[in-house]
């Protein structure tokens, strides 16, 4: 195999096992294994976690953190956790051994309404991954979910963009990129995806 081939052949790879470790964390979170999220995330490198408002949670305890505090909050009976994974762009590094990705995800959630009582939720963000191959595997170095809205069935998003947010006392500070949806505004949703790179064609 010459080596261009095989460049694109690596690539190719590459890219499938990024989509299997996103689409891996999507399912833990689906199945309630919140405990087998760490191992999706690099060992031996600095690594950084944000979802919607939580704040940037840094370094493997910090990280661990976070995903403790998701599943008592919303690992109940009538639970429906169902975020699909849309939209991909991924774009590997020249030497392959880091990458960046992003996702629309588009589900369902459910919450506790005020009266206590189980409410059904729409919910729309963005993935915007950083990852790292370590040991020949690829691992989140970078993880954020950048929240769009989050909202009641019955209301929607032009109503009552965001219902149930995470951040809490003793968090660390919210994210810059903490900017949901607003019915007053023409919205950015920012980050945009990595720009592609040049690979070389020829065989």
């Amino acid at each position: 195999m010459n080596q261009s081939l095989e460049k694109r052949v690596n690539l190719l790879e590459d890219f499938q096992a990024i989509s299997n470790l996103q689409g891996r964390y999507n399912h833990y979170l689906a199945t309630n294994q919140y405990g087998k999220i760490g191992g999706l995330f690099a060992q031996d490198h600095d690594i950084k976690a944000e979802i919607a408002d939580s704040g940037v949670w840094e370094g493997k305890e910090e990280v661990a953190k976070l995903f403790q505090h998701l599943g008592p909050k919303y690992n109940m009976p009538g639970a429906l956790f169902v975020h699909m994974l849309l939209t991909p762009v991924i774009e590997v590094a020249e030497d392959g051994q880091s990458a960046k990705g992003m996702w629309n995800s588009f589900g369902t959630n459910t919450y506790k309404a005020e009266d206590n009582q189980l409410d059904a939720m729409w919910q729309l963000g963005k993935y915007d991954q950083t990852f790292v191959k370590e040991n020949g595997q690829w691992k989140y170095k970078e993880f954020r979910w950048h929240v769009i809205f989050r909202t009641p069935y019955h209301e929607g998003w032009v109503k009552k963009p965001i219902v149930e947010g995470l951040h809490e006392e003793g968090f660390p500070p919210v994210g810059e990129f903490y900017k949901p949806y607003d019915p007053n505004k023409h919205n950015e949703f920012l980050p945009v995806p990595p720009e592609p790179r040049t690979v070389d064609k020829k065989v």
